[in-house]
């Protein structure tokens, strides 16, 4: 299950097909989708996410409104409507691994338990350690300078853990 961010940031830098290489499918809610795409949507990359639903490999489930109080009201509705797909797959027995970059919806993520969490920088660096990439951190560098905010710490962090 993916959030709107990762997925509009990886498609600026050219990288969302890592996600197909890496995961093999990603689920979006309704509400992602309109979000990344909303009617007239003329963002440059979105040729890229607007493939990637074509080819089937990004799907999206509906989700009907939840009656879910959040604990924090800095989560948007996607994330919510993220938050709540991935909670319903958890307690179906599904394994979940919810791509969330904002912090306020990944603490509410984490409050509802059960739920792994990966963020952009995270599966660049995953797909350095699987060898989809020569080096993790020209992509992050790039990420950055596309205006996509990710903590000097974090990238720090990215790149100790793949030993780059």
């Amino acid at each position: 299950m993916a959030d709107a961010g990762p997925l509009i940031a990886l498609a600026s830098i050219g990288a969302i097909e890592l996600l197909r290489q890496l995961f093999g499918r990603v689920c979006i809610t309704n509400t992602i989708r309109d979000e990344i795409l909303p009617a007239g949507c003329v963002f440059p990359d979105a040729d890229l996410i607007v493939r990637s639903l074509e080819q089937g490999w990004i799907e999206v489930v509906e989700m009907p409104p939840s009656d879910h109080k959040l604990l924090n009201p800095g989560v948007d509705s996607g994330e919510a409507s993220a938050i709540e797909a991935a909670c319903n797959w958890r307690d179906g027995g599904d394994a979940v691994l919810l791509l969330m970059d904002d912090r306020a919806g990944r603490l509410e993520a984490k409050s509802r338990g059960g739920i792994a969490l990966i963020g952009t920088a995270a599966v660049i660096g995953l797909a350095k350690t699987e060898g989809l990439v020569a080096a993790a951190l020209p992509l992050l560098e790039r990420l950055v300078a596309s205006g996509y905010f990710i903590g000097p710490s974090i990238v720090s962090a990215v790149l100790s853990d793949i030993d780059e």
